[in-house]
Parts: C-alpha cells; sequence; structure tokens
C-alpha cells in the first residue's frame, strides 16, 4: 500500500508501521506473532488542498480487499483498518464505506478506529516493493 499512495498527486510522504497494539517499540517479528495487538499500517501525510481524506479512503479501499476478512492471517497484522485523527475524518471514513458497500451491494470488512501511537517498521519494510523490484500490490 505504501508504493500505492505515493503514487497519488497531494501525498507528501509515507511510512510504514505498526499501531493499534499495546507493546512498544515492536518488531515485525512480534508483531507477526499475534502478540502485540498491532497492525501493519501506512501512515500519509498529505496536502488536503490538492487531495481529501475521503480520496485516500477511497483509494484505501481499491487496494486493500476491503470485502476479505483478513484479521485471522499472520497474527492479525493485517486487518482492514482505517485510521482516523478527528470527528471529521471519522465522520468522512464512515461515509466512503457507505458508499462502497452500497456500490458493492454487500457489508465491507473495514473497522474505523482512532488513530493511536504510530511506530515506525523496521528500514527494510519501507518502500518494500520498490527496492525488491516488485510489481505493485495494486488490483
Amino acid at each position: 500500500m505504501q508504493d500505492e499512495f505515493d503514487n497519488i498527486p497531494g501525498v507528501l510522504s509515507t511510512e510504514v508501521g505498526y499501531t493499534g497494539g499495546y507493546k512498544d517499540h515492536p518488531t515485525y517479528e512480534q508483531v507477526c506473532s499475534g502478540m502485540t495487538g498491532h497492525t501493519e499500517a501506512v501512515k500519509v501525510l498529505f496536502d488536503s488542498r490538492k487531495i481529501s481524506y475521503q480520496a485516500l479512503v477511497g483509494k484505501f479501499l481499491i487496494n486493500h480487499a476491503p470485502t476479505v476478512d483478513l484479521s485471522h492471517v499472520r497474527g492479525g497484522q493485517y486487518s482492514t483498518i482505517v485510521f482516523f485523527i478527528d470527528a471529521k475524518q471519522k465522520s468522512d471514513a464512515e461515509k466512503v464505506i457507505a458508499v462502497k458497500e452500497k456500490t458493492l451491494r454487500q457489508a465491507l470488512n473495514v473497522d474505523v478506529r482512532g488513530a493511536g501511537k504510530f511506530w515506525t517498521a523496521e528500514d527494510y519494510h519501507q518502500h518494500y516493493y520498490r527496492k525488491n523490484g516488485l510489481g505493485s500490490c495494486s488490483r
């Protein structure tokens, strides 16, 4: 997802990491164990004059299989979650999800949660697809 966000006009920077759990300074191996409560996430800094939060949520839903329950995969770190930092973002995310559900005529397996402490992932995870010459993860 990181490289997908990087390619969107108005996105200033991205960083992959872990959030939503209770372990400070988690490592990838710890997150994979399922014992930290963390989810892998992408932190996106964007210029709201060029792209809206709603548009970013929409792009995320296109690229992250929102109809598939990924919470059980490898310790739960691949759960589909949209994080928000204020009430407006929460409302906007819920609206985008509702529109997508109506369009698809099915419920999405997406949680909407307040953003907590974000722990930056190890350097080898940053821009993983680009560094490893892999194709995009987009659909």
